[in-house]
């Protein structure tokens, strides 16, 4: 069995040594770029969303690189990623790609549910074992990328961060298991921490919205780093850890994120689909944490963020922070995002300045 599966920001660091270590042939696709895009394109439905394209697109490639096997995680709610695994398995199979897929639901449809389609990846094998392993990386991984997005505005020696982050991306696909991932997870962190930084008082910026698009930096044209690079430290709330707390972990132990269960609860007591409930309560939490900006990032049709916009616009005199929407789909360009940056940090700089606080900060 060569399996693969598709790329959501760090996800094949962990994806990758997991089947390594359950015995499998990995087949990795090639990063999201512009031609896996357009691959995706060809076989997708006009108006089904971004992340759904770039998945066909790695699907694709992976398939025309070995592999036979696709792994694709489900969804819960009325989003329509709940069926994107069925639809995607219909659309290659209508292409003729001759390959296996297996859609592994999330604990929310019930734990019948998913060892039934788990099992066939997992079976036979000792998670005991492995999983805490996986989960430990994975935090590590997430610890990494956290650094990076505070070193970016500080560091002293512009360009350096980036380099170490870089190849720590490149060298992740030449690893193999979860030791290699592991020794090579603590050796960017050492460069890390000896990266020189200016000291310097830097505002931050929240990131909320829609997960692949907030993770995906492809998908998201970069967005953090184009702000990281403009003197601003970068806080998101969804991380691939996150996932795995929120949606494996917490639902076996009947636990819930606090932060949404505290600031949604009075907005969006039931769950509407994607993260709908993690973008209104987490822009909450970062206003009253004195973040100078939040930053909704969604692809374009997305159901669940475009209630949540409209949520948040209710509460624009309640945020009392500004708020930036950046909606992406396949014609959006860097050059356009980084003009709309760039106007919305230099709101804030003047409004901070005519305040002489960032916390008074007000969209009106």
């Amino acid at each position: 069995m060569k399996i693969t599966f598709p790329h959501m920001g760090n996800l094949y660091m962990i994806a990758k040594p997991l089947f390594e270590e359950l015995g499998f042939e990995v087949i990795v696709p090639p990063p999201n770029n512009r031609k896996t895009l357009e691959i995706g394109k060809n076989y997708s439905p006009e108006f089904i969303c971004m992340p759904f394209k770039l998945n066909i697109g790695n699907f694709v490639q992976a398939i025309e690189m070995g592999a036979d096997t696709i792994v694709m995680f489900g969804g819960c709610g009325p989003c329509r990623f709940g069926y994107y695994g069925a639809l995607q398995k219909e659309i290659l199979k209508d292409a003729g790609f001759d390959v296996q897929m297996i859609v592994i639901e999330p604990l929310h449809y019930g734990i019948e549910n998913f060892l039934s389609e788990a099992g066939k990846v997992f079976a036979k094998k000792n998670l005991i074992g492995i999983l805490p392993k996986i989960y430990s990386l994975a935090k590590m991984i997430d610890r990494i990328e956290k650094r990076v997005h505070f070193l970016r505005p500080r560091e002293m020696v512009k360009g350096n961060v980036d380099r170490i982050y870089n190849r720590f991306r490149i060298e992740a696909l030449k690893t193999k298991g979860i030791e290699q991932m592991k020794k090579l997870t603590e050796a960017t962190t050492v460069l890390l921490d000896n990266v020189y930084v200016v000291d310097e008082n830097v505002k931050k910026i929240g990131i909320v919205g829609e997960i692949y698009t907030i993770i995906d930096d492809f998908a998201n044209l970069n967005i953090e780093k184009i702000i990281g690079d403009m003197g601003y430290e970068v806080e998101r709330n969804l991380y691939i850890s996150y996932w795995i707390d929120n949606h494996l972990i917490y639902p076996l132990l009947r636990k819930k994120d606090l932060v949404v269960k505290r600031y949604s609860k009075d907005i969006m007591e039931n769950l509407i689909g994607g993260h709908a409930r993690e973008t209104i309560a987490y822009a909450k939490w970062f206003e009253s944490k004195y973040f100078a900006g939040i930053v909704h990032v969604f692809p374009l049709t997305c159901m669940p963020e475009i209630v949540a916009k409209s949520v948040l616009a209710d509460l624009r005199n309640e945020l009392r922070v500004p708020l930036l929407h950046i909606v992406v789909d396949e014609m959006e360009s860097d050059v356009g995002l980084k003009t709309r940056l760039e106007a919305f940090l230099d709101l804030i700089e003047s409004r901070s300045e005519k305040s002489g606080q960032a916390k008074l900060l007000s969209w009106n």
